[in-house]
């Protein structure tokens, strides 16, 4: 998108407040991260309105962490499309 040609890009975040699926919705290829620490079940019922931050510590992993990585992973990913 432009605006006064200016180009401005916005890069998908998460927090530890997002709600897993619409995070699943929104950036689809994060599915790994949450593979990668035991989140097997994405599409449950839990997923629907379980935060990140339930998820993590459900699951045993640091949220600050998890976060980071893919937010990190999204910011990298927007830079090689950009």
């Amino acid at each position: 998108m432009a605006i006064n040609n200016l180009e401005v890009c916005t890069v998908y975040t998460i927090t530890k407040d997002s709600i897993l699926i619409e995070v699943l919705e929104n950036a689809p290829q994060t599915a790994p991260f949450f593979n990668a620490i035991g989140m097997h079940c994405l599409t449950c019922v839990l997923a629907t309105d379980e935060t990140i931050e339930q998820a993590c510590a459900a699951h045993g992993f640091d949220v600050d962490d998890f976060v980071m990585q893919v937010n990190n992973y999204l910011e990298e990913q927007e830079a090689q499309q950009g």
